[in-house]
């Protein structure tokens, strides 16, 4: 596992895991401040998929934060290193750690899927499939979550053998939390690949398309992080069985990995109209600085150059728009635009390198 040549592995881990909390709610506080400022209304477009992307990133913050307090307690260090208090600590969070974090990399499938439907407006028949995946595997994380307290008699004799109690075998935990992995694995998949022929149908320029697809590919990273934890599984449960304490920050990391990856990756789709303020910014200001430092001798080789200079602000902008505009005459932002049925095109303006201006294809009948 690569764990050895490290005596504490919870400093390590309380690095990771909240930088990749803070990746997380940056994304996430943008996506909200597009959604409310980009849009119109009250509260923008604000809606459902923003609030369980918002729900999502609670959870993943209080998984860090209590993975922390574990760690404060001593997880990441040898079980024979810490006093017999600190160890009980230690231990009775490491199960309040993996009851609550393992739906931080749960629950972000609902804001897939909320976001997905935003963007796709499903039928009925992809709403049941989808929402029937996501219920049922929200029950295997259910079953686990509760499995961490109900597998010993009473709860509190997994971290206090001095009172009377039983436990079950560890080979139920184990293959309980294998199989919801592993379902979850195939989820996080699903979602980034499902998608793709559907997002390129929409009335977007191509470049957007890819980019839509690349941020749900985001959910297929995940995937692989999840298969990497089926990986070392069982090794992981059976260095737990010889330290209780060691290895537990190495396998939280991932968790808390998958959850930031699926929750960045329903929230990068959103971000289009920032990005097309920022695009807008940098075009204008390179036009304006242009024109404030002409050439002389271009001017003068070019006796329309005011002309040029004209069309490059004016033609240049409305290059940009058009290229934001779908075929139905809808600007491309995820929020406004449904699958592609069988639309009229609009004239496009293209950039013609051989001439000083702007030329136009025309569709025909036009």
């Amino acid at each position: 596992m690569g764990l050895g040549a490290i005596d504490n592995f919870g400093a390590v881990a309380n690095r990771v895991n909240w930088s990749l909390a803070a990746v997380a709610c940056l994304i996430v506080g943008i996506r909200l401040v597009c959604r409310a400022t980009f849009s119109r209304g009250t509260f923008g477009r604000l809606g459902l998929d923003d609030l369980i992307t918002f729900i999502c990133l609670v959870i993943l913050i209080i998984s860090c934060a209590f993975a922390s307090i574990g760690i404060n307690y001593g997880l990441g260090q040898h079980e024979d290193t810490l006093d017999e208090w600190n160890l009980k600590e230690a231990i009775k969070w490491n199960v309040i750690i993996n009851a609550v974090l393992i739906w931080s990399f749960s629950l972000p499938k609902f804001a897939i899927v909320a976001i997905l439907k935003r963007i796709l407006d499903y039928g009925t028949k992809t709403t049941i499939l989808f929402w029937g995946l996501a219920l049922t595997s929200q029950a295997c994380f259910l079953a686990t979550s509760v499995w961490w307290f109900a597998q010993c008699t009473p709860v509190a004799y997994q971290w206090d053998k001095s009172i009377e109690g039983t436990c079950a075998s560890t080979s139920t935990l184990t293959k309980l939390a294998f199989a919801t992995s592993a379902f979850s694995a195939f989820l996080d998949l699903f979602f980034a690949l499902y998608p793709v022929p559907f997002i390129m149908r929409l009335n977007m320029p191509l470049r957007n398309r890819i980019a839509v697809c690349f941020a749900f590919g985001l959910s297929a990273l995940a995937c692989a992080v999840s298969v990497y934890k089926l990986a070392i599984f069982e090794e992981f449960f059976d260095m737990m069985a010889k330290d209780r304490t060691y290895s537990v920050p190495y396998l939280d990391i991932f968790g808390v990995a998958e959850g930031a990856l699926l929750i960045i990756g329903a929230s990068l789709p959103t971000l289009g109209p920032l990005f097309r303020v920022i695009k807008c910014k940098v075009t204008t200001y390179a036009s304006n600085h242009s024109a404030s430092h002409p050439s002389g001798d271009r001017s003068q080789s070019n006796p329309g150059g005011h002309s040029t200079s004209w069309l490059h602000k004016r033609g240049h902008r409305e290059f940009d728009d058009e290229e934001n505009i779908s075929t139905t005459g809808m600007h491309s932002s995820v929020d406004d635009i449904p699958l592609v049925s069988t639309a009229r095109p609009v004239a496009r303006y293209r950039e013609d390198p051989f001439k000083d201006g702007m030329s136009i294809d025309k569709p025909e009948g036009y």
